[in-house]
């Protein structure tokens, strides 16, 4: 079974396939430059990843996987990761819907970094009563890393939306932090109900309340 699974559009014209970006933060240390894909009949083809965390790309083999599956408009490539750069990969002959085009173009474009140089990644899973929760408890090195700016609110940058959330730190009787309100309208922004990875990423350099916030896409 595939341990994650996104899509990415084969856009006319491009010499490249845009990976998303949660997987590739999230897979990081499992990913080499090369990526092995095999489709449904157990063909295998060999493509060249360009490890960038800020812009993931698929860079080389990409022309030839088009001229293969005579891929010479707008086409749907499906990934489920199976481990070690392994991918199963499913490609759909119809063309794309212009709804689906525009989807995919916004979602590179959102998934942008809000800032520039080094950052922080912290990864949450979450479950559905998280998802359906009034708040969202921390991990502690997050918690830690929003404490040092003393801030009141930060704003999740979500795909679909932007929402100013309140923080609650506390100390005592025991030490927490939690995202308080304004996370159940982010959940319900984004369509969240069930078990979802989320990357959390966050300006190294100094503590900031915008938080860029990323998951997987399908289309």
């Amino acid at each position: 079974m595939s341990r994650y699974q996104f899509s990415i559009i084969h856009l006319q014209d491009e010499v490249v396939g845009f990976v998303d970006r949660a997987f590739a933060i999230l897979y990081d240390d499992d990913l080499e430059r090369q990526w092995t894909l095999r489709d449904e009949e157990g063909n295998r083809h060999v493509v060249t990843y360009n490890k960038n965390l800020q812009k993931p790309m698929l860079i080389g083999g990409w022309t030839e996987l088009r001229h293969i599956y005579e891929l010479h408009d707008f086409h749907t490539i499906y990934f489920g990761y199976v481990g070690d750069s392994c991918f199963h990969i499913t490609i759909f002959p119809s063309k794309c819907k212009p709804l689906s085009i525009a989807r995919f173009l916004k979602r590179i474009e959102a998934d942008q970094p809000l800032f520039n140089g080094p950052k922080l990644h912290f990864f949450i899973f979450l479950n559905p009563n998280q998802c359906n929760a009034s708040h969202l408890d921390l991990p502690a090195d997050f918690g830690n890393y929003l404490r040092q700016g003393r801030f009141k609110y930060i704003f999740l940058y979500g795909p679909r939306k932007i929402v100013k959330c309140k923080l609650l730190l506390r100390n005592h009787p025991k030490k927490s932090s939690k995202i308080g309100s304004g996370w159940k309208e982010f959940c319900t922004a984004h369509g969240f109900h069930q078990t979802i990875d989320l990357v959390f990423e966050v300006d190294h350099m100094k503590s900031n309340q915008n938080v860029k916030v990323l998951t997987y896409c399908n289309f």
